[in-house]
C-alpha cells in the first residue's frame, strides 16, 4: 500500500512541478524496461509504427502464428500491458493488465506467459533464439 501511495505523490509532482521533461523521462524509462526485458525473452521491440510512437512487440510462434503484445501508457503513471493472438472472431484471445512502471517488468513476464499458454494449448512452441 504505502508503495501505491509513493507511485501518486510522484505522480503529482511530476504533473504540478516538474511538467512534460518529466512525461519524457518516464517514456524513457519504460521504453529502457522493455528493451531490457525483451532481450531476456527474445524478441524485438517497435516503437515507431506509420510516424506514431508506439510500444510493441511480436511474438511468432514456430507454426508461424502470430501474437502482439504491447504496452499504453495511461493517466496517472498507470501502464496497460496487452497481447492478442491476431486472430478475427471468436478465435480471437485478448489479455491485459494494468500496472505501474514499478512492476512492469513483472507484469511483462505475466503477459508473456499468458501469450506462451496459447501458443502451447495451440499445439505449437516458440524457440527462442
Amino acid at each position: 500500500m504505502l508503495e501505491g501511495i509513493a507511485d501518486l505523490l510522484v505522480t503529482i509532482l511530476d504533473l504540478f512541478l516538474i511538467g512534460s521533461s518529466s512525461k519524457e523521462k518516464r517514456y524513457f524509462k519504460i521504453d529502457k524496461l522493455v528493451l531490457d526485458w525483451a532481450k531476456k525473452v527474445g524478441l524485438h521491440s517497435q516503437f515507431e509504427y506509420k510516424d506514431e510512437k508506439v510500444r510493441s512487440l511480436c511474438v511468432v510462434d514456430d507454426a508461424g502464428n502470430s501474437y502482439q503484445i504491447w504496452i499504453e501508457t495511461l493517466k496517472w503513471g498507470r501502464i496497460r500491458v496487452s497481447t492478442t493472438n491476431n486472430e478475427t472472431g471468436r478465435k480471437r484471445k485478448f489479455w491485459n493488465k494494468k500496472c505501474r512502471i514499478s512492476n512492469l517488468t513483472k507484469v511483462l513476464f505475466e503477459v508473456y506467459g499468458i501469450t506462451e499458454q496459447w501458443i502451447s494449448k495451440s499445439g505449437n512452441t516458440r524457440t527462442i533464439k
